[in-house]
């Protein structure tokens, strides 16, 4: 499965009586020539929060309320944005989150995904507020909290990513931040939730109380708790962008958004656990997500649709479940840690100009710098990726391609580029007639 192409897949549609080649929200200057209606298959993985959890009234899962893959019109759910952007493209969502679970059981989800056939074009992920909160975790021998552990979280970070890698070389990946558990906690701790976050036994650290008997810590102690529990989801946002830079897929990191997005009261499961996300919750981290991904900036439907194998990016973040206590929710997080690279590259499109007629081959040139440096850049319509672009001796990127294929039409180009970081920069956008 994990060498499939674009090709195949769109022969295995045409084969099957289906639509011909998929959009991703449109595009232009793609493989394929484009055609009529496809169907983009987004994918989500995650724990709790993903899953919906609580939003229905009761501790169930309720996943219609996702925020990535949900049908509920009062989450606007990703999936919904995305076929909302584009009439001509149908969106299936599949949610292979699982409550409960931590960073370390996200493999076992995308086995089961590539088991069961599923070959989506964009895949979003949303971990970690399991591994700060689960009363499955047990006190580090290390340090005595009981956290995962900084190497493990990003062990597993890079185990994800070379399985979705291998399974899906062609989908887009879109990477969350982790829910600001401290954040939550504040809102929560001074309402009769802070009762029930103790009798749940959960986020011992980030509540400052002995990760053994629940007994509230005091002085240094209670100041070194919740320290650790900052310092630990900045190690795990730091892990999630590193693993994402590296990604041989088209990734998108959302810069720590989610981390940093404030939390109320009203985005909380009052009536259930007062910590997972509530459905007004679960429509502030799509919202959220949307635009730190880019999806509102990339998703101005085109003229034609054309084949698309990446994925599309989302809303805001919030703590994850646990199997015995009550998992993370909506989410406001510590800003970008001080030792991580948060500044984005900046990027322009140099040529054609804006307003231009193109025909037969296109040569799509961009300049971009960052602090650190620029790793990869690549070209955009919609949200449909046209390539990655090759950087010239002059310090420019050039990308070459074929416009002979494609009806004409009105199309709107966009340049990414990521830093070493993961920290994504967009271009003003450019508009090319065909």
């Amino acid at each position: 499965m994990g060498n499939r192409t674009s090709a195949d897949r769109l022969r295995r549609r045409v084969a099957g009586g289906g639509a011909a080649v998929l959009a991703l929200l449109g595009g232009l200057l793609v493989a394929q020539p484009a055609q009529a209606t496809g169907t983009l298959t987004v994918l989500a993985l995650g724990d709790s929060i993903t899953r919906a959890a609580t939003t229905c009234g009761i501790n169930r899962d309720c996943a219609m309320n996702s925020w990535a893959t949900g049908s509920a019109s009062e989450v606007d759910s990703i999936a919904t944005r995305l076929e909302a952007a584009d009439t001509r493209t149908s969106v299936r969502a599949v949610n292979y989150a699982k409550s409960g679970s931590l960073i370390g059981g996200v493999e076992s989800r995308i086995d089961a995904a590539v088991t069961a056939g599923e070959e989506p074009d964009v895949v979003t992920l949303l971990i970690g507020g399991n591994d700060l909160c689960s009363l499955t975790l047990s006190p580090s021998a290390e340090d005595g909290y009981a956290m995962t552990s900084a190497a493990g979280f990003a062990s597993s970070a890079t185990g994800i990513m070379l399985s979705i890698s291998e399974a899906w070389p062609d989908a887009r990946v879109l990477v969350s931040s982790v829910p600001n558990v401290a954040a939550e906690w504040q809102v929560v701790k001074p309402t009769p939730g802070a009762a029930v976050w103790a009798w749940g036994g959960v986020c011992r650290t980030t509540r400052g109380v002995d990760a053994v008997t629940g007994a509230p810590l005091t002085g240094a102690a209670y100041s070194a708790s919740l320290a650790a529990a900052e310092e630990r989801s900045d190690d795990f946002n730091g892990a999630l962008a590193a693993a994402c830079a590296a990604s041989s897929n088209d990734c998108v990191w959302d810069g720590g958004a989610l981390s940093a997005a404030p939390v109320a009261l009203d985005e909380l499961s009052t009536d259930v656990d007062w910590f997972h996300p509530s459905t007004t919750g679960q429509a502030t981290i799509a919202s959220e997500l949307w635009e730190a991904w880019g999806l509102g900036d990339d998703a101005s439907p085109s003229p034609t649709p054309g084949p698309t194998t990446s994925p599309v990016p989302t809303a805001t973040p919030m703590p994850t479940s646990t199997p015995t206590a009550p998992p993370s929710t909506p989410v406001p997080t510590a800003s970008p840690t001080p030792h991580l690279d948060t500044t984005a590259p900046t990027v322009a499109i140099t040529a054609p100009t804006s307003g231009s007629t193109v025909g037969g081959s296109v040569v799509l040139v961009a300049s971009a710098k960052d602090d650190v440096g620029v790793t990869r850049l690549s070209f955009w319509s919609g949200a449909t990726k046209l390539g990655d672009a090759s950087k010239s001796t002059n310090g420019t990127w050039r990308l070459t391609r074929s416009a002979a294929a494609y009806p004409a039409g009105r199309y709107t180009i966009v340049a990414h580029a990521y830093d070493a970081a993961g920290n994504l920069g967009r271009s003003p956008s450019i508009s090319l007639t065909r």
